[in-house]
């Protein structure tokens, strides 16, 4: 890709710059740093040539770490450079300060672990000033707006967080946007942990995620895919690195930039080994599992114990079977 000239300036106009860049994929730093110095939850960077820099007015610099020197316009405080001492030939460049933001052609996160929860997490509320007027009532059928979409958006949060299945949604980048608390009980990852990361990066095993990237390439240009709307199992890897069982119900997500995708999830390794145990039965070895039975509206644990019944030659002929409250012991 050739080198573009991007052009830019501080919120006052005294500090204008160009500089030439080859990547236009911003990173979105969440480390304290950027958070307190700009105010917000973060801030964008883009890549350029340091050595192509031209800058017409004075800029003040901070030494923000023991390894990075950042440039500023001394009266407006605008943030416009960020100098890396391990990368002399680079300069990064505040994406925000960019005469023409549709230069950013992606993103990417870094240090997504430090992003704050009110930004990454939480829906925010329209301000007076760009919500609808009051006297404007919404047509039945329309998309819910203001007070009532606050309202839809908690409903949903709060299904999510009750629900008993793990729930993963990614965006058309195959960045998660939402990871519910049942999925941090199933793979180990925490929301903080989880969210804006790459699912394949995540969770999916390395010799599928080619496979993943394939399937979410073909959604964006098809919008369909061969996992779509129906049940499967694969295997998930863990935060501690180990792999589970999961069952899959996989839905396509129209946004904004093109199709993401939701999922349930359910850990099925119990059933699994429910079905090992059962199989070294049938071979004619006495086993013992447990299982979460719902009985009369409430879930119970009970222990299934299955006896091989032999004929008078030794061989299996059948099974006898025995439940037994797991937690009080009573058959």
């Amino acid at each position: 890709m050739s080198p573009l000239v991007l052009r830019g300036r501080c919120a006052c106009g005294r500090a204008e710059y160009a500089v030439h860049a080859a990547q236009l994929d911003a990173a979105v730093c969440y480390c304290a740093t950027c958070r307190r110095s700009s105010g917000g939850a973060g801030m964008a960077w883009l890549t350029a040539d340091r050595a192509t820099l031209r800058v017409n007015g004075a800029l003040q610099s901070w030494r923000s770490s023991d390894h990075a020197l950042r440039q500023f316009c001394p009266h407006c405080a605008t943030q416009l450079f960020c100098l890396e001492d391990d990368a002399p030939p680079e300069i990064k460049v505040a994406a925000g300060t960019l005469d023409d933001q549709k230069l950013v052609k992606s993103t990417h996160s870094a240090f997504v672990n430090e992003r704050p929860l009110w930004d990454a997490r939480h829906t925010l509320a329209q301000h007076e000033a760009d919500a609808p007027s009051r006297a404007a009532e919404p047509a039945p059928g329309d998309a819910p707006t203001g007070r009532l979409r606050a309202e839809a958006d908690a409903a949903f949060q709060s299904a999510l967080a009750s629900s008993p299945d793990a729930f993963i949604s990614i965006d058309p980048d195959g960045l998660i946007t939402e990871w519910n608390p049942q999925a941090t009980a199933t793979l180990g990852w925490s929301y903080a942990e989880a969210i804006r990361r790459p699912l394949h990066e995540l969770i999916i095993p390395p010799e599928m995620r080619s496979a993943h990237l394939r399937g979410m390439s073909r959604l964006q240009r098809t919008g369909d895919g061969p996992v779509l709307g129906r049940r499967f199992e694969v295997d998930a890897i863990h935060k501690r690195g180990h792999r589970v069982p999961i069952e899959l119900f996989v839905a396509p997500l129209r946004m904004a930039g093109g199709t993401g995708a939701t999922a349930f999830v359910r850990d099925v390794s119990v059933r699994r080994a429910a079905e090992a145990s059962i199989e070294r039965a049938i071979g004619g070895e006495p086993v013992s599992f447990e299982v979460d039975l719902r009985l009369g509206g409430r879930h119970r644990a009970m222990t299934v114990r299955v006896t091989p019944r032999r004929d008078e030659h030794g061989t299996p002929d059948g099974f006898l079977i025995h439940l037994e409250d797991a937690t009080a012991g009573d058959p």
